[in-house]
């Protein structure tokens, strides 16, 4: 359910409530600062999909991938991660990539 702004007549205070559109008109709030009535605000937001929008989306995302760590690395790296306990899968990665150990 959707949230809809209710603003007082009197003094202009407001407050978010939850409730669905058909019965968001019909609502009927007193005030909790002046004791005057609340009507549902109306909505100054208006979305436009279209080109110019994928053009900015692919900007916003093509400056995340440049955003860098401290460490020089981007948001996926696991520098920071200390292991606790030895890794199980150590020897069968070494065999993977071709390492072996001679004991």
């Amino acid at each position: 359910m959707p949230f809809y702004t209710f603003k007082c007549v009197d003094c202009d205070a407001s407050r978010e409530v939850m409730t669905n559109l058909s019965s968001a008109g019909d609502l009927e709030l007193v005030c909790m600062a002046c004791g005057g009535s609340m009507t549902k605000a109306p909505v100054m937001k208006l979305t436009i999909i279209g080109p110019a929008t994928a053009a900015h989306r692919a900007a916003n995302d093509s400056k995340a991938e440049q955003a860098l760590k401290p460490c020089g690395h981007n948001y996926q790296c696991r520098c920071g991660i200390r292991m606790t306990k030895a890794n199980p899968f150590k020897q069968e990665i070494k065999a993977a990539q071709g390492f072996v150990d001679e004991d």
